[in-house]
């Protein structure tokens, strides 16, 4: 996604526009936050979701090089994908392709259950077909799978971050706690503090960037059932380990869809519908950016609202909500090298003192100085949403709430959108819901 800044523009509106007429369900899953930003597609019916997908064709890791992926290319991210959701995914059926040289996992009786191998007419589902549809119709014809899922890496890179050597200055102390004393218990004695100069030493470090994207299609209709997408940073790992905290995360969401639950509110409860969100340029010229604001705005509405019945229906509603997002960014800002101080026990000595009546007690001293830890510097991720949402009452045609949210977060747009889209209906169930 565009990572500037950008203005609004008149026409923002319109793509989402587009998007809302689709009609997306607004059932919503039991835990509010996505890991990543995640949707289901409108060619999927609301008591379906991915609950009708028992059996699975995953298809090899793609990239921009080889975007109908091989099964010899990203080998292990396959096998460890492909192990994952079949652990972690109940009920669902998941079908890898093997790498046709690599003879190791067939030995196992396990793994042969849910291994595409070397089969001339399932290596035809790989190389032959020269449309995507065309290959999904193989795939159904072929193993009866009610559909198949595409992973595929958006962006990966590495870099070298440099903390450069740095010079602070440092208040450093020594002092003693007296316990069981003459007095008691005496804090901070003989206390001294100076500044001194410290210097934090240059530090590399290896940044690992990855994105991923994963398409869910119907094998039936061809059509996108569900899309994710997940990014991920982080200091001195390595990809693999990269592509394992995405991987968990991409079983985690899809739990969380099969979980849907339809809304539960009063009887008589007031109904609620969806006007346009106005969107930057950045995120309106986005079709994914488009899917994960419009799929957020009505999903958190099903999870959030207790006393309001959503109604996603074009037109529906007593109320509807709308607004615009002003800003959808993603950056990096840099954390400038610094340390921070905690106190450090040297050591601890023990002392006999009497008191009027020449009764012995025994006492201790503790003697403290200051530790310094080096903090180097580094560059933090952000995904930064801000939006002013409203509510209108459609019968007055009036703008009976209003309100402007600022929210970033370190790994996510989700969690930005849905923490401020959760806020939203959480004040407008106080303030139009049904009675309890």
């Amino acid at each position: 996604m565009n990572e500037t800044k950008s203005q609004r523009a008149p026409w923002r509106g319109i793509a989402l526009g587009i998007a809302l007429a689709l009609g997306v369900t607004a059932a919503a899953p039991a835990l509010a936050f996505a890991h990543g930003n995640i949707w289901m597609d409108e060619n999927v019916a609301e008591n379906e979701r991915v609950t009708k997908y028992k059996k699975i064709i995953l298809f090899p890791l793609s990239d921009a090089q080889t975007p109908d992926g091989r099964p010899d290319q990203y080998q292990a991210w396959n096998a460890e994908f492909a192990k994952r959701i079949n652990k972690r995914i109940k009920h669902t059926n998941f079908i890898w392709f093997e790498d046709p040289n690599d003879t190791q996992a067939a030995d196992k009786k396990k793994e042969k259950e849910m291994i595409l191998r070397d089969k001339p007419e399932y290596q035809e589902l790989l190389q032959h077909f020269p449309t995507e549809e065309a290959r999904a119709q193989a795939v159904y014809d072929k193993t009866g799978a009610e559909g198949y899922l595409l992973p595929h890496i958006r962006y990966w890179n590495e870099r070298t971050d440099v903390s450069p050597a740095t010079w602070v200055d440092v208040k450093k102390e020594t002092y003693y706690d007296v316990s069981n004393g003459p007095n008691g218990y005496q804090s901070k004695q003989g206390y001294r503090s100076w500044t001194e100069s410290h210097c934090i030493p240059e530090r590399s470090r290896r940044l690992q960037m990855l994105d991923l994207d994963f398409t869910l299609y119907d094998a039936y209709t061809h059509k996108k059932a569900m899309t994710l997408i997940d990014y991920y940073r982080c200091y001195d790992v390595d990809a693999s380990h990269a592509f394992e905290q995405i991987t968990k995360n991409f079983s985690g969401d899809w739990n969380r869809l099969k979980d849907d639950k339809a809304q539960r509110v009063p009887d008589g409860a007031p109904t609620l519908g969806f006007e346009n969100l106005e969107l930057p340029e950045n995120a309106a010229q986005n079709e994914f950016a488009i899917k994960a604001i419009f799929y957020a705005f009505k999903d958190e509405a099903g999870d959030t609202l207790k006393r309001v019945k959503v109604d996603p229906r074009p037109g529906a509603g007593r109320y509807v909500a709308g607004g615009t997002i002003y800003t959808f960014d993603r950056g990096e800002r840099w954390i400038a090298p610094h340390v921070f101080t905690t106190p450090h026990l040297d050591r601890t000595e023990k002392f006999t003192w009497y008191d009027r009546k020449g009764s012995a007690h025994e006492g201790k001293r503790e003697y403290y100085s200051t530790d310094v830890t080096d903090c180097y510097g580094y560059n933090a991720f952000y995904y930064h949403v801000n939006a002013t949402l409203w509510l209108k009452d459609t019968r007055t045609g009036e703008i009976v709430y209003q309100r402007n949210f600022d929210r970033e977060d370190k790994d996510r747009y989700a969690e930005a959108l849905r923490g401020i889209f959760g806020d939203f209906y959480r004040d407008i169930d106080k303030l139009v819901g049904a009675p309890d």
